[in-house]
C-alpha cells in the first residue's frame, strides 16, 4: 500500500476560479513555479524520510496535474511510515516536507503572478 497526498486550493473556490482564467503565459509561470516547488517538496520528503535499505526515499514522488501537486510513495509499506502503527512510530516524512515547503510555494506563485502582470503592464 503506497501513500499519496495532494495539495489542493480547497476552500479558495474564488482563487481556484482566478487561476483558471489567467492567460497561457501566467499559467505557464504559475505551473513552472509550482513544479519547481513539487520538485524541492520530493527533495525535502527525501531527506526526512528513514533510511534502511534506501528503497523507501527511491519510491518518493511529486508531479503537477492542474492546480493540484501530488506527492507521494510508492514503497508498500510507506503508509506506514508516515503514519505511524502501534509498533511504528509515525516518521512524518511526506506530510512533514509538505508543511516545509507551504510558505515558500505561496511566495513563488505570488512572485510568478506579479512577474507575468508586470511583463504584460510593460
Amino acid at each position: 500500500m503506497s501513500v499519496e497526498m495532494e495539495i489542493h486550493a480547497e476552500g479558495l473556490p474564488q482563487l481556484r476560479e482566478k487561476l483558471e482564467r489567467l492567460d497561457s503565459a501566467t499559467q505557464q509561470k504559475v505551473s513552472e513555479a509550482m513544479n519547481f516547488e513539487a520538485e524541492a517538496m520530493k527533495t525535502t520528503a527525501q531527506q526526512l524520510a528513514p533510511v534502511k535499505t534506501g528503497r523507501l526515499r527511491a519510491s518518493i514522488f511529486a508531479k503537477v496535474e492542474g492546480w493540484v501537486i501530488k506527492i507521494g510513495a510508492t514503497a508498500s509499506y510507506a503508509i506506514f511510515q508516515e503514519l505511524g502503527t502501534r509498533f511504528i512510530q509515525a516518521r512524518r516524512f511526506l506530510s512533514h516536507a509538505v508543511e516545509l515547503r507551504m510558505q515558500s510555494l505561496i511566495n513563488r506563485i505570488n512572485r510568478a503572478i506579479s512577474e507575468a502582470t508586470r511583463e504584460t503592464s510593460a
